[in-house]
């Protein structure tokens, strides 16, 4: 199925791996897909999206709203909270940086994301991860969505239009947030694409 997509459809499906690393997840879904379709704003689907107002800012907050401490550090709420029991976070951040390399405390575990110690390159670090079933349904729709057109290859297009389509709450939620009715910017979408044909 894989080489039905278009560079862009296939650029999708690699970013959204970046974008779950990036938010420190275990599983690529969804949301992330969304979030690398904003990526190419020039895309049918996407441009929709863009039209409407969804950035890729708008919709990782809406995602960060969603899935709570998704790629989120220790923040100033925290701070309070530890310095009601006496720590000083700022100086707990200093102990870790001189023991452990600068930025210690950023990666959060199991993200995937890892500072290297003194002397050596800091930064994220890539792991394959896996697609959640969420996703995979989105992938399959879009072929769905490909065959039910008549078009000869997945686009961006046939992805957002299959993301449009997913139930799950993860998915509901983050539309929800970003202020989206799933069927009416599904409407919008074969608008444009009729328009554009």
């Amino acid at each position: 199925m894989f080489e039905r997509f278009s560079r862009e459809a296939r650029d999708v499906v690699v970013r959204a791996q970046d974008e779950a690393n990036k938010l420190g997840h275990e599983w690529i879904g969804t949301e992330h897909l969304l979030l690398a379709a904003l990526h190419h704003p020039e895309q049918p689907g996407a441009a929709t999206l863009a039209r409407l107002g969804v950035t890729p800012a708008s919709c990782r907050a809406a995602v960060a709203g969603v899935l709570p401490g998704a790629g989120e550090g220790l923040g100033p709420q925290d701070a309070e909270a530890l310095r009601a029991f006496g720590i000083d976070l700022e100086e707990v951040r200093r102990h870790a940086d001189e023991s452990f390399g600068e930025g210690a405390l950023d990666a959060a575990p199991g993200s995937g994301r890892t500072k290297r110690g003194r002397g050596r390159a800091a930064g994220p670090v890539t792991r394959h991860i896996p697609f959640a079933a969420r996703a995979k349904k989105v992938l399959k729709q879009a072929l769905r969505e490909a065959v039910a057109r008549k078009d000869r290859g997945i686009g961006v297009e046939h992805v957002v239009l299959g993301m449009l389509r997913c139930e799950d709450n993860i998915s509901l939620a983050v539309f929800s947030r970003l202020g989206i009715e799933p069927g009416v910017v599904r409407e919008l979408v074969l608008d444009d694409l009729r328009s554009a044909a």
